[in-house]
């Protein structure tokens, strides 16, 4: 049995440290307290709940979300449905504080786990020398090794990979927004993901407890005092969500990136540290999922914590990559305007459900590896 430390507090930290537990080790999980609650929603694919079930907490997940039953492509303008794909394996809505919620009552389920209600500030790993880090109240911790999950701008990416990340991209922006449901239209309220494409947007929305969760990803020149009148002016089926009243908050959009270096020594990546994931495939937080069921197999089958380290890197660099690279197309994809977007369009309508299931099957598929 090892100690393992784990830095960050995010899903993709909680889920590594659940990981870590489950393969025997001893757990202290660094992570400052969250200074207010959650807000937002996630969308969990097929190779996310395939990770929540070999984390042990599939069952406990149906319960916390909402199942849904077919994604949708509409025209932003018209209304027209371009694509409907039924969702026959399991696709399914989180609220933030939903899937935090799971993951913190596992950890407390969890003997060999320890809170340290603080964030790391320095990683010492000296030239064959044993691991230790030191907490933001100046304690020293000796390790056997460390999962950083503590995003771009943490002490593990910086250690690591020497802080490189993705750039902001500057260009454009995620609106997001909650509604109740209550407030709404029934047909907001149906179990399905909508995807609207229009004039170098997209609007994404889905039902999460009792509340819409709506996105909508824009131009940065576009986001003017009246954006909602020109995303969704009165014309437009979306018409409602321009309403003055619903309140936005205005989030930047990281590129598309991959932490060439996944490991140092007995330091691995996790999460956003080791990956920035365009949102346009709704991945975020499943990679993350499955960065922490990919640790559990290999912690479990490795003889050491070095060679479980090892193999986990190699292995999930090499399959991020394709899907941050794909997450990164499909954004290019759905900004298109003009000519270019009608073309899309006519695509979508022409290739139908089997189209868009071809480009998702790569992104959505279970890593045999941890069955």
């Amino acid at each position: 049995m090892a100690l393992l430390g784990v830095s960050g507090g995010g899903i993709a930290g909680m889920a590594a440290s659940l990981a870590a537990s489950r393969a025997g080790h001893d757990v202290l999980l660094f992570a400052r307290p969250a200074d207010q609650p959650l807000a937002g929603g996630l969308q969990i694919a097929p190779n996310g709940w395939a990770a929540l079930t070999r984390l042990g907490i599939a069952d406990a997940a149906e319960t916390r979300s909402l199942r849904l039953d077919n994604i949708t492509v509409r025209a932003l303008d018209s209304g027209a449905t371009l694509i409907q794909l039924p969702l026959v394996q399991h696709y399914a809505s989180f609220s933030r504080t939903a899937l935090s919620g799971l993951l913190h009552d596992a950890l407390d389920a969890a003997a060999s786990l320890t809170r340290i209600p603080c964030n790391l500030t320095h990683i010492d790993q000296p030239q064959g020398g044993a691991l230790s880090v030191i907490d933001e109240t100046g304690a020293r911790h000796h390790l056997d090794g460390l999962i950083a999950a503590d995003g771009g701008g943490g002490p593990g990416k910086q250690h690591v990979s020497s802080g490189q990340r993705g750039a902001d991209m500057g260009a454009k922006l995620a609106m997001r927004a909650q509604i109740p449901l209550d407030s709404l239209p029934a047909h907001f309220a149906l179990p399905a993901s909508q995807l609207w494409l229009g004039r170098g947007v997209h609007v994404v929305h889905y039902p999460i407890d009792d509340d819409l969760n709506l996105v909508a990803t824009l131009p940065a020149s576009r986001a003017r005092g009246d954006w909602q009148q020109t995303v969704m002016p009165a014309t437009s089926p979306l018409a409602i969500l321009a309403d003055p009243s619903i309140s936005w908050a205005r989030t930047s959009i990281s590129s598309a990136f991959t932490a060439p270096c996944w490991r140092r020594g007995s330091v691995v990546l996790a999460g956003d540290a080791a990956h920035s994931m365009p949102p346009h495939l709704a991945q975020g937080a499943g990679q993350g999922l499955q960065d922490a069921a990919s640790l559990l197999a290999w912690l479990e089958k490795a003889d050491d914590i070095d060679t479980a380290f090892a193999g986990y890197a190699r292995e999930r660099a090499a399959d991020v990559s394709r899907i941050v690279q794909k997450a990164d197309v499909s954004g290019r994809i759905m900004a298109m305007s003009g000519p270019a977007a009608r073309l899309r369009d006519l695509a979508l309508n022409l290739g139908g459900p089997r189209l868009m299931q071809s480009w998702l099957a790569e992104v959505w598929a279970a890593d045999p590896r941890l069955a």
